[in-house]
């Protein structure tokens, strides 16, 4: 939870990522919140009983999202999944804007990879950029866990992913910090109606 917060803030890149490692960890677990206790909520060294409680909680609302979804073999939780719609519409939104050449030609620049990665999904899984963005990135992150060997091409590549997936997560924290000073704008406004 303290991780996920951090990210959320940060780099909504890094946050979906993270939330997908999360969903593994608790896969890995066998979806028992006594284990994810045990073996990692207790790695946090929380003194502060409510702030534990916050996290555990957290962590055991996830389990029970995942019941619920059944996503106990494989799959991505429905917040996890409306984020990453939400991040999609607005990368197709900024395709749009005439102003936004530097993030259109970053885009330009990986879709060669994201092409290639494409043809890599089985027949029927059809994802879309941000999808096949992060499943790229995250793969290549497992790879690099399991210490095997990777190729420059496929090195290159997931770098120019993640800097065009860099720059996404900019623009859409700076849009959502400007719809929320917008926000706070009427309700001072309506506030002073009243």
């Amino acid at each position: 939870m303290i991780i996920a917060q951090k990210k959320r803030k940060e780099s909504i890149v890094e946050y979906m990522l993270y939330m997908w490692q999360v969903e593994n960890l608790i896969r890995a677990n066998n979806l028992d919140i006594n284990q994810i206790n045990d073996k990692i909520i207790s790695q946090y060294n929380i003194s502060d009983e409510k702030l534990h409680k916050e996290v555990y909680d957290w962590w055991d609302n996830l389990v029970e999202m995942m019941r619920l979804e059944h996503k106990e073999q494989n799959g991505h939780l429905q917040i996890t999944k409306a984020l990453t719609d939400d991040v999609y519409n607005f990368h197709l939104y900024l395709l749009t804007q005439g102003d936004e050449i530097a993030y259109q030609n970053a885009f330009q620049n990986a879709w060669p990879d994201l092409s290639v990665f494409m043809k890599k999904i089985p027949d029927g899984e059809k994802m879309q950029h941000i999808e096949l963005s992060l499943n790229a990135i995250y793969n290549y992150f497992l790879l690099k866990l399991q210490g095997r060997t990777i190729l420059a091409d496929t090195t290159n590549a997931i770098m120019r992913i993640s800097h065009f997936m860099a720059i996404l997560s900019n623009k859409y924290l700076q849009a959502e910090k400007e719809l929320e000073k917008e926000h706070e704008t009427n309700q001072e406004g309506t506030l002073r109606k009243n």
